[in-house]
């Protein structure tokens, strides 16, 4: 297969199945994509629309085409050139519904099941089973109101499954039954009919050894299927007793409550989960259980048919989804880069292994993991801020205040978002950490006293304070000190000698979390302060210290997403071309010096994105509302005309000025957008705000009040025509910042990956909008008329941006496929002389490659005086084939015909 060259991610579901993807590969690959960068593929919960949620790790997903519409779908892009990248994700699993057979097991078998370790379940909370948080009523109400029964075991699972004879029901959830307490119901069945052995198997299934008796585990499992196999076998007038004991059972809530109380799992309503759970979830989402993947049995049990397509050569690189969530990350990824190298097969080289990664703007990926980059966020964010004006901070941040009567202080509500979070979505999360610091606390005589109240009061602050997603101290796989150690194969970054070590830098990011939560609460404890920071940082010797520390670094990263991401990037609305998922709020923008410099240490086969399937906007979106910043006061005015105008639509409902500034920027960014798309949008922002509403707590009558004033707004034809107005003032601009970011994405140091349809205009809004159906025959069929349109088409596309960035994508990557060695040259920074030379970005690639695109170019006037300097030769454009000579040249003539270019010398 190819080195990348380029990703184009396709999001698979059952409407867009392994068929669909297989007949886009022929456009794909005439576009120069070098590899399909696949959602997960693995068999996910029924109805999957993402393919994060898998149940089963050794099947292909069957409503995406199975194992052989796989096969067939890697033969086509094989066929065509294409290698296969996949997203694997090995941080959790679904539990929803009956499909998940480890976790079924763990239901009816408990502590005792041989997949019981499989799952991050405290087993030592006090509770042996564990704690199910799905009933839609309270657990009396349900046991009064017919909502809990028990009944026959039914569908496909019960089939197998003796112990399926009987399960329990919620609605349509479907439970099993432990073998205690089916023995119990077998027994009494047995007594209803006189049935000797039908009795001796009720008594001996009560009488196995419990799912506390781990080591009689094995006795347990060979008597069960014995006697379930059994049972099954004794006919009609056996089945009718046990169903007449069903029947009698749930007329009798006390009996009901018995039987349910026997089992090794523990039915409860669904608010539940924010106060207590006895699992790790990912995020707050109560269907989806943490992996111990950091067992090894676990590991390859997960693994199995993943390292199978690498050994086969089926896959070509590895996405690993949520890395951040393992227990131990560097761990995981070294044995996960040894288990590609010695699988038979395997490429040779090191893997391309890219992690789903946030990084801080001053952070760097831990030396010690074995992988070739991220799948680029930091690109994403990094290209948005270099298209944002500074001078117009000062001015955007005061209309913000002024619309909304809201301060501008991110740091603050960051905090205060956090702490929500912990209280709410992410409480059990808090609570869990809370016991396992109670023991840390419990085992160190200086802190025996302290309540459990003050220990999740200290903890929470310190939570809220963290400044990255999680730190990496305690790696046991190496010093992360020393970038040339730990089997790594990411090599040292130009400036990353000699600066403060990574184990430093981690240990001074917790010491300034106690710090921010002392100046936040200046009543905590300072002792208790101490001791936690000190546990956070693996200082303390106690087993339980250690506990607390390693599982606070798989919180952490929920906290600042829940709270950053989740709500922050709702409510702190001053610039939404600058709320995007990884942002630092507080960088307004960047420096074009700091842009090359950061561009310039890029990896060369990490991904550079500009959009994805968790991106809050598309591109083209956050490349138009950049535009704001250059227009800040025209912007206010507009605004401020439009709350006026829309004021009535809230009725006797109190406005929510955060959501209209929202709404506002969208319209304008995303304009034209039906109406249906920007309600269902509102709901979204609003829930995540958890201003007025939430999706925990939805207000209906504020959501009323919301959905009727955005209403009013696309009813009001005179208030429409201004929105369209404003919308088609920063079009020629916003157009021009998408052209530019997807140059330099295309010649920067990196892998280009593009989001599915994104070669064309990306108006997207954040899931489920960005996950709308795309026409890729439509796209191809705009390819092959701009192919056959010759080699001049780039000079004749007007201003169409769509045909643009297509001709643009199938242009550059032709080039990186014919002439790789030409985009594998040092990168440099080349600086424009003149009047608006502050507007120009351009950078070299060795010496025969340059990247010109303008920035910041409301005012630019036809951009005069403004000049480049080119070496000596003559230079084509790859875009549009027009012919310079070396030498100084006008950026204007550059851009006679498109208003990027990229030069390439054809002749000294």
């Amino acid at each position: 297969m190819p080195a990348p060259r380029a990703t184009y991610r396709l999001q698979l579901h059952p409407r867009f199945t392994f068929a669909d993807a297989a007949a886009a590969v022929p456009y794909l690959a005439e576009l120069g994509i070098s590899h399909l960068y696949l959602s997960p593929v693995l068999q996910a919960a029924p109805g999957s629309t993402h393919g994060y949620d898998i149940v089963d790790p050794d099947r292909v997903n069957r409503e995406l085409g199975g194992e052989d519409g796989f096969r067939a779908l890697v033969a086509a892009a094989h066929a065509a050139g294409l290698g296969i990248l996949l997203d694997i994700v090995p941080n959790h699993m679904s539990i929803g519904g009956t499909a998940n057979r480890w976790w079924v097991d763990v239901l009816e078998n408990g502590a005792a099941s041989y997949y019981a370790h499989y799952f991050d379940v405290d087993w030592n909370g006090g509770d042996e089973r564990v704690l199910l948080p799905v009933l839609g009523e309270r657990y009396g109400h349900a046991l009064n109101s017919g909502g809990l029964q028990l009944a026959r075991g039914r569908g496909p699972e019960a089939a197998g499954r003796g112990s399926d004879l009987i399960e329990v029901r919620a609605g349509e959830l479907r439970f099993p039954m432990s073998p205690h307490a089916l023995g119990r119901i077998v027994r009494r069945a047995g007594e209803r009919i006189a049935h000797p052995e039908l009795q001796f198997i009720g008594d001996a299934l009560a009488g196995l050894p419990g799912s506390a008796e781990v080591g009689a585990r094995r006795r347990r499992h060979r008597d069960r299927a014995v006697l379930l196999a059994r049972l099954t076998e004794l006919g009609d007038r056996v089945a009718r007793a046990i169903d007449d004991e069903i029947a009698a059972v749930n007329a009798d809530p006390f009996e009901l409550d018995a039987i349910l109380e026997a089992q090794n799992y523990r039915l409860a309503h669904w608010s539940v989960a924010g106060s207590q759970l006895s699992y790790r979830r990912f995020f707050d989402i109560n269907s989806l259980v943490g992996i111990r993947v950091e067992l090894p049995d676990v590991f390859a049990a997960g693994h199995h048919r993943i390292f199978g397509w690498v050994a086969d050569g089926t896959v070509d690189g590895l996405r690993v989804d949520h890395v951040d969530g393992l227990r131990d990350p560097a761990g995981y990824l070294v044995r996960l880069g040894e288990a590609w190298a010695d699988a038979p097969g395997s490429p040779p080289g090191s893997p391309w292994i890219l992690v789903e990664k946030i990084l801080a703007s001053d952070e760097q990926l831990p030396a010690s993991w074995p992988v070739a980059g991220t799948t680029g966020y930091e690109a994403m964010n990094r290209l948005a801020a270099l298209l944002v004006d500074p001078d117009g901070e000062p001015a955007l941040t005061e209309a913000f205040t002024a619309y909304t009567g809201q301060p501008w202080d991110p740091v603050g509500e960051s905090r205060r978002a956090r702490l929500e979070v912990l209280s709410d979505a992410l409480h059990s999360e808090l609570a869990r950490l809370t016991e396992l610091a109670v023991r840390a606390c419990g085992a160190s005589p200086a802190c025996r006293d302290y309540t459990r109240a003050e220990i999740e009061a200290a903890l929470a602050e310190l939570l809220a304070g963290y400044p990255t997603y999680r730190t990496y101290l305690g790696d046991p796989i190496s010093d992360p000190r020393d970038a040339t150690r730990g089997g790594g194969n990411r090599p040292a970054l130009p400036g990353e000698r000699g600066r403060e070590s990574p184990l430093l830098i981690d240990r001074g990011r917790i010491a300034h979390a106690a710090r921010a939560a002392l100046a936040a609460r200046p009543e905590l404890d300072r002792d208790l302060v101490g001791f936690l920071e000190a546990a956070l940082a693996f200082e303390l010797t106690s087993a339980e210290a250690t506990e607390l520390a390693r599982a606070a670094q798989q919180v952490s990263g929920p906290v600042v997403a829940k709270g950053d991401e989740d709500t922050l990037l709702y409510r702190q609305v001053r610039l939404l071309a600058r709320c995007e998922v990884g942002t630092d709020l507080a960088r307004f923008a960047l420096d074009p010096d700091q842009a090359h410099v950061e561009l310039a240490t890029g990896l060369p086969h990490a991904l550079l994105a500009t959009s994805t399937h968790d991106s809050k906007r598309g591109e083209d979106v956050r490349a138009r509302l950049a535009v704001l910043s250059e227009l800040p006061d025209a912007w206010r005015a507009a605004v401020l005309r439009w709350r006026a105008r829309a004021e009535a639509g809230w009725g006797d409902v109190a406005p929510d000025r955060v959501f209209e500034y929202v709404m506002w920027q969208t319209l304008v960014g995303a304009w034209p957008i039906a109406e249906d798309r920007a309600q269902q949008f509102a709901e979204k922002a609003t829930r995540e705000a958890r201003l007025r509403t939430s999706w925990r707590r939805p207000d209906a009558a504020y959501e009323a009040a919301r959905t009727r004033w955005l209403a009013a707004v696309y009813a009001d034809a005179e208030l429409v025509g201004e929105l369209a107005a404003f919308a088609a003032e920063l079009s020629a601009a916003g157009d021009r910042n998408s052209l530019a970011q997807l140059l330099i994405k295309l010649t920067a140091p990196g892998v280009p990956d593009f989001y599915q349809g994104s070669e064309l205009r990306d108006d997207a809004l954040v899931d489920p909008d960005n996950r709308r159906p795309v026409d890729l025959a439509a796209r191809a069929r705009r390819l092959r008329e701009l192919v056959s349109a010759g080699d001049g088409a780039g000079a004749r596309l007007g201003g169409d941006l769509g045909a643009i960035k297509l001709w643009t994508i199938h242009r550059v990557l032709a080039l990186r496929g014919r002439a790789p060695d030409v985009l594998a040259g040092p990168y440099r920074a080349l600086a424009a002389s003149g009047t608006h030379a502050r507007r120009v970005f351009a950078f070299t690639r060795g010496d025969d490659l340059v990247t010109v695109v303008p920035r910041l170019g409301v005012r630019a006037s036809g951009w005069s005086d403004t000049a480049l300097a080119l070496g000596a030769g003559t230079w084509r454009d790859v875009l549009t084939d027009h012919e310079v000579a070396g030498g100084v040249q006008p950026v204007a003539a550059l851009w006679r015909r498109l208003p990027i270019a990229l030069l390439l010398r054809v002749r000294p």
